[in-house]
């Protein structure tokens, strides 16, 4: 029986030898609201206008004129880079340079002959085309006030304090952890 007690003692202490932390209560004095401000979105709806612009023709065929092949000035453009790639580097650097140049001088003689054009020009015809313009528009929306927390003043030993909740609460528990 003796033996037993003391075990019954030893279990007993050493379950409340472990804990480091204990609780304690503080009331709340008062809970105010948090508010925010929300925004509903009105109703979409589509708004359409008509909107007039001027033509504008062009003569002379400017865009029937776009050529794609490999013409004499491609060629002078080509040899006019490779010429120009030969004054860069030494060695392999220069040959690497000189195909550089002369693809380069070829691609910019093949863009001048597509893209100049003396004689094509555009003018301002007196007619006008009215196209349908339509976009989403959402109605202004109404700013409400609403509520999106609560926080809840207490006093514990001589300071004030707060906790935020989602509802006011009548108290709060404080947790106090000793370290050893």
């Amino acid at each position: 029986m003796k033996k037993l007690s003391l075990l019954l003692i030893f279990l007993v202490t050493s379950l409340f030898a472990g804990e480091n932390r204990f609780y304690d209560f503080a009331k709340v004095t008062y809970s105010q609201p948090i508010y925010e401000y929300v925004y509903d979105r009105g109703n979409p709806h589509k708004e359409c206008r008509e909107v007039r612009k001027k033509v504008r023709s062009y003569d002379n065929g400017y865009y029937s004129n776009h050529d794609d092949s490999l013409g004499v000035d491609s060629l002078i453009g080509a040899a006019a880079g490779a010429v120009i790639g030969s004054q860069v580097g030494k060695g392999n650097g220069r040959v690497a340079a000189q195909i550089v140049g002369g693809l380069l001088g070829a691609k910019v003689a093949h863009e001048v002959r597509n893209n100049y054009r003396p004689n094509a020009s555009y003018y301002d015809d007196d007619r006008y085309v009215t196209t349908t313009e339509c976009y989403t528009v959402h109605d202004r929306g109404v700013k409400r006030k609403i509520i999106t927390g609560y926080k809840n003043y207490f006093t514990y030993k001589g300071t004030e304090h707060f906790k935020i909740t989602d509802s006011p609460i009548r108290k709060v528990r404080i947790t106090h952890t000793i370290d050893f």
